[in-house]
């Protein structure tokens, strides 16, 4: 066996056992609780293989074990579970108007939270990560408080869900020109091909970021809405509007990562000009600056208090003003259409609408909008697909941010 050989197998042997790893992992995680004959059935893995990996990922503290329980006519069974005290991540949702940054335990509980609100719709990404390095620190002080992180909490890395597209470099293996690096694209905030290294800069650990729509899909797909979901849509609504696509089980991100820019999408051959500068853009229809200006007919009055907008209009609703009424009657419709698009091209098991204001839009009239999907839809999908309010509200793309590294950790094992 020559050298070469003989280094391929070693390698071969240790993608095997990683990949090996990973799939336990990832069971353990999502089982909450779980036992070695229970991680065997669902993983297929051998027993034999099955006790060596759960020495290993006791051995190194990321998994503990836990109570016995009775087993008929064999020996008891003991269960295994994620350590949460092993290390903390970090997840931050970068809005058009405030950054959110929530922290979690190794088995993804909250821990904590940061809300930074800024003024104004251009925020430098030098601002941003000096935010969240901010946000980190405070929060970290905070676990070490507590004592069950020890005096120098290990962190995963912290993840970040931003507003545009992040064009990532092997998502664009192909082109000679792509950058080495994830470069973000958003107009909405002002930054155009905003450099990874720009937003990593001050911060204490790891980063890895994504769309914010992306980070929410992926959030609703392990913990919310979509789990289990095979075929699905994840729409984000605030002042603007995204979508996630579920193909097969996983994301899809298209050849440069910017699938699933729904909000620009056009149902209209007119209409009030995008911030993309196009017309006709779904988020000129049902983002919350462009419902607020519908309602109250004057473009930036809401300039950074949309939230607050929202909830006069639902106030005039509610009081039976017949403006506020037909302003959320047009939204609704224009929505049922926008996301009938999706239905009739996707052919979605379901879709789960979330976002600040698609939140809210959904707790009071998701019947409305369910219905407005199917009368715009073919008949087939539109009766199948099933239209569901986001279970996991305003936190989800804050949670999916926190997955990334998370998920990093469990294909990669611990940092070297």
């Amino acid at each position: 066996m020559n050298e070469q050989t003989g280094t391929s197998r070693k390698a071969s042997v240790r993608d095997v056992r990683r990949t090996n790893r990973a799939l336990l992992l990832r069971h353990v995680m999502f089982a909450g609780e779980t036992t070695r004959p229970e991680a065997g059935a669902a993983t297929m893995l051998s027993p034999g293989t099955i006790t060596n990996l759960v020495t290993e990922l006791i051995a190194e503290g990321t998994v503990v074990e836990g109570r016995k329980l009775d087993s008929p006519g064999g020996r008891p069974r003991t269960i295994l579970a994620v350590n949460p005290h092993a290390a903390v991540v970090f997840g931050a949702d970068v809005g058009e108007a405030e950054v959110t940054v929530e922290a979690f335990d190794l088995a993804m509980r909250r821990l904590g939270g940061r809300t930074h609100a800024f003024t104004g719709r251009r925020i430098s990404p030098q601002t941003v990560s000096s935010v969240v390095a901010g946000a980190v620190d405070a929060l970290t002080s905070e676990l070490v408080a507590t004592g069950d992180f020890g005096a120098t909490p290990t962190i995963l890395g912290i993840g970040l869900g931003v507003p545009g597209i992040v064009e990532h470099p092997e998502v664009s293996a192909g082109d000679p020109d792509a950058s080495d690096e994830p470069l973000v694209h958003a107009q909405v905030v002002g930054w155009d091909s905003v450099r990874f290294s720009d937003l990593a800069a001050e911060l204490p650990a790891p980063l890895l970021i994504d769309n914010g729509a992306k980070t929410t899909t992926q959030a609703e797909a392990w913990y919310g809405s979509a789990q289990g979901v095979e075929h699905g849509a994840v729409v984000l609504i605030g002042d603007g509007a995204g979508a996630g696509i579920i193909t097969n089980g996983r994301l899809y991100r298209g050849s440069s990562s910017s699938a699933g820019e729904w909000g620009h999408t056009k149902i209209s051959l007119d209409g009030i000009r995008c911030r993309c500068g196009a017309r006709g853009c779904v988020e000129t229809f049902v983002g919350a600056s462009a419902v607020l200006e519908r309602w109250r007919g004057r473009e930036d009055a809401w300039l950074g208090r949309e939230p607050e907008g929202i909830d006069e209009l639902f106030a005039a609703y509610h009081r039976g003003d017949e403006v506020a009424e037909r302003s959320l009657r047009d939204l609704i419709n224009h929505l049922g259409i926008a996301l009938s698009n999706l239905v009739n091209l996707y052919n979605p098991q379901k879709i789960v609408v979330g976002g600040w204001f698609g939140d809210r839009l959904a707790e009071e009239f998701l019947a409305d909008i369910a219905a407005a999907v199917r009368r715009s839809s073919l008949s087939q999908p539109g009766a199948e697909v099933v239209v569901e309010r986001s279970s996991l509200g305003r936190r989800a793309t804050a949670l999916g941010a926190a997955t990334l590294p998370l998920d990093r950790f469990i294909e990669r094992g611990w940092p070297q």
